[in-house]
């Protein structure tokens, strides 16, 4: 499949588990992209394949870019770290995924663990920049098993609707203030 058919197919079927979860039927996607059922089934074996294969889609684009910034020798280690953190994939994809957790676990319990070794690895790079700036000395010692938590943590937060609105933040709101707290703390050096 040509890439830019693969993107338009990943973004339909990132739409359709937005509205419908898990849910959504082949006959669904073959309507949003104007083509048949049988068409898609060149492309995909099963359900099963087109949810497998869509996780790694969302997680494809997202290493693509981090490894950019990662591999940038322009960029300082701030800046390597804000772009990093600003770098997570938008709140609808993962949290697509966070917000039907029982359907997938329930019914696609394969691909949900595939997306939760996913989820679950999306800081490991960062962890390892920031462990390279404190070994070289350009960052502050810290305990990055503690620094892991708070960002995994943030994260699921950011990416639960019911809290981003009962407290009225937005997913990007939320992650700038995350990143201004890993890059500049909470209290001024000369105040300490």
């Amino acid at each position: 499949m040509p890439q830019d058919i693969d993107r338009q197919v990943y973004l339909k079927l990132l739409q359709l588990l937005g509205r419908k979860g898990t849910h959504f039927t082949t006959e669904d996607l073959a309507r949003e992209l104007g083509t048949s059922k049988r068409t898609l089934y060149t492309y995909f074996s099963n359900k099963h394949d087109m949810i497998d294969k869509t996780i790694d889609f969302i997680f494809a684009d997202m290493e693509r870019s981090d490894a950019a910034i990662l591999e940038n020798d322009s960029y300082s280690f701030k800046e390597k770290i804000e772009l990093y953190i600003r770098n997570v994939p938008d709140s609808y994809h993962i949290g697509v995924l966070l917000r039907y957790a029982d359907d997938f676990q329930r019914h696609y319990p394969e691909q949900w663990a595939k997306a939760e070794r996913y989820i679950d690895s999306i800081w490991d790079e960062l962890i390892e920049l920031v462990e390279q700036g404190i070994a070289d000395g350009h960052l502050h010692k810290l305990d990055t098993t503690i620094l892991r938590l708070m960002l995994d943590q943030t994260l699921v937060k950011l990416l639960d609707y019911e809290f981003t609105a009962r407290q009225q933040v937005s997913f990007e709101s939320g992650m700038k203030a995350m990143c201004n707290i890993v890059l500049y703390g909470l209290v001024d050096k000369d105040e300490v």
